[in-house]
């Protein structure tokens, strides 16, 4: 035969509430789970459509051509150059090669000093436009950034109107949203606050 143990009186009256106050806990926060009001709202789709986003964009890519097109043409003239140092090298080892072994005459050494110069001079040159490749990345980063703060701002202002409009207590960003149904989606009405500024 076991033994089965029992509870005393006190003890089972003891259990017996706390396990009527847990499931009423769970019962509770259960509801304020039902309670909660959630949308979702498309930030990139706002930024992209919204008419101060489009008009930051335009800015943007405006500035970011108007780089690109002055560093292609540094780059283009660095590359002309670099040619023409690879000739200028070419000529002055076939003009040595054809000394066999005669003494460099004047001239020759003038002009290969000279082209140690110019390959000085553009190694400089192809270092400061790294650099100013890498400032252009920095500004242009900054720019954007600049430009897209003003249009964040407004946007969470609307996202909070309409929050509090609707009673929303808490709105996600789809894009961190695995799925949301369309029912939840705030993103047009968000858009189309934007553009009523």
């Amino acid at each position: 035969m076991t033994f089965v143990p029992t509870l005393s009186r006190p003890v089972r009256r003891r259990f017996v509430a706390a396990l009527a106050a847990t499931v009423l806990a769970l019962g509770a926060s259960s509801v304020a789970f039902a309670e909660v009001k959630i949308a979702v709202v498309d930030l990139q789709k706002v930024l992209h459509s919204s008419a101060a986003g489009k008009a930051a964009q335009a800015k943007f890519d405006a500035l970011r051509d108007k780089k690109k097109h002055n560093l292609e043409v540094t780059d283009k003239a660095l590359q002309k150059r670099q040619k023409e140092l690879v000739t200028g090298r070419a000529e002055i080892e076939d003009a040595i090669k054809a000394l066999n072994g005669k003494a460099v005459p004047e001239d020759l050494r003038q002009k290969a000093a000279a082209f140690q110069d110019k390959a000085k001079d553009f190694e400089q040159d192809v270092m400061e436009f790294e650099k100013a490749q890498r400032t252009t990345v920095d500004d242009l980063a900054k720019k954007e950034s600049d430009l897209l703060k003003p249009i964040e701002d407004t946007i969470k202002q609307k996202v909070e109107a309409i929050a509090k409009e609707r009673g929303f207590s808490l709105v996600l960003s789809r894009q961190v949203t695995v799925y949301a149904a369309d029912a939840f989606d705030i993103t047009d009405e968000v858009i189309r606050r934007c553009d009523a500024k």
